[in-house]
């Protein structure tokens, strides 16, 4: 076997199997996934008069599915990282695609909190799955990028789905059931019949994969990265989970992806809420505006992921892309009442900083954890985090409710407390110890040599 320098890194990669195909294998799968987590506040307006309940309930409505999340995060990571991962994504897609129907065909409230609970739980064991298999086929030098393209569903369900979600919303009323049952009814059928596609065509790993996908150069190239890595210091060099997940680094880190994901989703299950208080635009319009934040953070996100690569300073880049946004968020309250325009343009560079910041915390676990324990731990960081996916919207909505009590700014409260969260994500990264690296700034070839 030789392994030969390149100057450029990527050269000839770009367009192999796993970059044409399992990439956006698992952009698309995630983003049918992830539909569920955007459409919800088309929905809440409808859910609310439905079911007679306050925006307070909403929130809730929003949170219960993140409490479901955290069943199946560790489980289905150690699954993925000892047995298969791509029958984990079958299982779960299809019981995500179900449950996501079945809340259409709600009747009463506490069904509908059920259905969304067991949603989250189908959900749950999704994003460790995924990451180990982004760790199985991008290397270190690639996994930036990698990451940065896998995470584009957090941007592109949205801008593609909120439009379609609008439309749904205010337009569809087909057997005396309102939009937004049918929205929820259509929207989880994609991820039923994409798991099965997924299953066929995604390969757990580069030992395995058949050669008419990949040539053995490329196939000598993963091995030898993949092994490469495996032998690197980590920052977390703990051998158990238990002990692992004590370490300080991955606890700082953990605690500052809480902090960034109370802040998101915050903003993400609202947003239609707050163009609608800034706005007197109906569903449709507010559908195609949200589209906005979404166009700017897809490429921010694909800009980050290089950055991310060639940089290499991963805690560096989070704390500047937590403060821009949390910037942002004071920016947007002050100019709220002055200029609609103004406000989006606010809300559009939140949105960026935070869903450009998603991909570079996943790509960091690599640097802290040592393969063996990546999907467990990646479980673990995920659970743990996404307690924010129920915090962000919950208080965001007390917030807003309790300063409509009181005849305040419902924006006032609710965004600045997501202002302040973000602050503290930021700092709290920068106290993460770093990996030590080697010089990663070549990219190599490797091929097979007889004899």
């Amino acid at each position: 076997m030789q392994i030969e320098n390149e100057n450029s890194i990527g050269t000839g990669i770009l367009k192999s199997y796993r970059w044409q195909v399992i990439a956006p294998m698992m952009l698309v799968m995630y983003m049918f996934a992830y539909l569920d987590r955007t459409n919800i506040s088309f929905a809440l307006s409808g859910i609310e008069e439905s079911f007679a309940v306050t925006s307070s309930v909403s929130g809730f409505i929003t949170g219960i599915f993140f409490i479901g999340y955290m069943i199946l995060q560790v489980p289905a990571g150690h699954l993925a990282s000892h047995k298969s991962a791509k029958r984990n994504i079958l299982i779960l897609g299809i019981l995500l695609g179900v449950f996501s129907s079945l809340q259409g065909f709600a009747n009463n409230i506490t069904i509908f909190i059920i259905m969304r609970f067991l949603l989250g739980v189908a959900e749950g064991g999704m994003l460790p799955t995924m990451y180990v298999l982004v760790n199985n086929w991008f290397p270190a030098r690639e996994r930036g990028r990698a990451t940065s393209t896998f995470m584009l569903y957090q941007a592109l369900a949205p801008l593609v789905m909120s439009p379609v979600s609008g439309y749904m919303v205010a337009s569809l009323n087909w057997a005396e059931l309102p939009g937004w049952r049918w929205m929820f009814i259509l929207q989880g059928i994609p991820a039923v019949i994409f798991a099965i596609v997924f299953y066929i065509v995604v390969p757990d790993h580069p030992k395995w994969a058949t050669s008419n996908k990949f040539s053995e150069q490329e196939r000598l190239y993963l091995l030898a990265e993949l092994d490469r890595e495996a032998k690197e210091e980590k920052v977390v060099k703990e051998k158990t989970y238990w002990k692992a997940a004590l370490n300080s680094s991955f606890i700082l880190t953990t605690l500052a992806w809480l902090g960034m994901v109370i802040g998101n989703y915050g903003i993400f299950m609202w947003m239609p809420v707050i163009i609608e208080k800034t706005s007197s635009l109906g569903y449709t319009a507010i559908g195609f505006i949200s589209m906005l934040p979404w166009i700017a953070a897809t490429v921010g996100m694909i800009a980050v992921g290089i950055i991310n690569d060639k940089w290499r300073n991963r805690k560096g880049l989070l704390a500047i892309l937590q403060t821009m946004s949390g910037v942002s968020i004071l920016l947007l309250l002050v100019v709220s009442t002055v200029n609609f325009w103004l406000t989006i343009l606010f809300l559009t560079i939140a949105v960026t900083g935070a869903v450009s910041a998603s991909a570079v915390y996943l790509s960091s676990l690599s640097d802290l954890i040592p393969s063996g324990l990546l999907g467990g731990l990646t479980g673990v960081f995920s659970a743990v985090g996404n307690l924010g996916g129920f915090i962000g919207p919950v208080v965001v909505g007390a917030l807003m409710s309790k300063a409509s009590q009181t005849g305040g700014s419902e924006l006032n409260g609710g965004m600045g407390f997501i202002a302040i969260v973000y602050f503290i994500a930021a700092i709290l990264i920068l106290f993460v110890k770093s990996q030590k690296k080697k010089d990663m700034g070549k990219e190599y070839k490797v091929t097979a040599k007889e004899g």
